[in-house]
């Protein structure tokens, strides 16, 4: 016979003590491993951050095409008045 079979863990007092040390180890993996799911929802999905990402990066563009036509109609409505000033 094996000498660790069944009877020997759950009657021998060390048996007790194997068993509730091996359940307290499975507890603590299994609370350690929840902890790391509930942080895993707490973030955005990898999509959900692609698409903010391209989101910041068409309002930046957006901003600057702005500011980049604001200027040339500064510019351009002083050489338009020049021009009507000077026919």
């Amino acid at each position: 016979m094996s000498p660790f079979y069944a009877p020997a863990l759950t009657t021998n007092p060390l048996g007790w003590a194997f068993l509730g040390a091996a359940g307290f180890i499975t507890y603590k993996l299994g609370k350690k491993s929840g902890l790391k799911a509930e942080e895993q929802l707490d973030k955005p999905s990898l999509g959900d951050r692609a698409v903010k990402g391209a989101m910041k990066t068409a309002y930046k563009a957006t901003k600057s095409a702005e500011a980049a036509l604001a200027k040339a109609g500064e510019k351009y409505s002083a050489m338009w008045g020049e021009a009507k000033s000077e026919a």
